[in-house]
């Protein structure tokens, strides 16, 4: 009896198995991936994914230490909101503003671009880069917090830059016929160099 009774128990368990396989197993292998994420290159996916074994997927250094990137970023990379404005006159129907307080790094590298100006507004950190040939037309402000403004295309900054609030301040005017308008450092005078802003030497860094 008692061995008529385990074998009933085992084939039991033999047929409950195989019911919960049948039921279990297509829920199992369902493929859960959208055929918008497919890719044969990598200019197929959408910026801050690349394109690997087939899928776009998240690129994990372009994700925001907060998952969260403000829509005034063109993406967030490292836990710094990145402004890219790359095409003529990109940027410039209005001040370029940063979001929040979290790093920003502002790119205007199109012709013309950026030309209502730039702001670091609270941004903890600031860099802004006018590369594009007649970028940044008004001024360019920065923060309380370290910023950092390299004016390197023909004609850039023409209303020039206002840094004196910075904790720290580094400027370069290196375009051609850039930087006309006026340049304010912070204090002390020491931070003012060949008409440039610098963090250098101590008393210039009070971030």
């Amino acid at each position: 009896m008692r061995a008529s009774a385990l074998a009933l128990r085992s084939a039991a368990a033999v047929v409950i198995a195989i019911a919960l396989a049948v039921t279990l197993g297509p829920a199992c292998s369902i493929n859960s991936r959208s055929d918008d994420f497919r890719c044969d290159r990598p200019g197929d996916c959408a910026p801050g994914r690349d394109c690997v074994d087939g899928w776009c997927v998240v690129d994990p250094d372009e994700i925001d230490a907060s998952t969260t990137c403000p829509p005034a970023c063109t993406r967030c990379q490292g836990g710094t909101c990145i402004i890219e404005c790359d095409n003529a006159a990109a940027c410039s129907d209005s001040r370029v503003t940063c979001p929040g307080t979290m790093p920003c790094d502002v790119r205007c590298s199109g012709s013309s671009s950026c030309g209502a100006g730039v702001s670091c507004g609270a941004a903890a950190t600031c860099t802004v880069t006018c590369s594009g040939p007649g970028s940044c037309d008004q001024q360019v402000q920065c923060g309380a917090g370290a910023c950092t403004v390299a004016c390197g295309g023909t004609g850039s900054c023409g209303d020039g830059i206002d840094c004196d609030g910075a904790c720290a301040c580094t400027t370069t005017c290196s375009g051609a016929g850039a930087c006309t308008g006026a340049i304010d450092c912070p204090a002390p005078s020491a931070c003012t160099a060949d008409g440039q802003c610098t963090m250098q030497p101590g008393p210039c860094n009070r971030c």
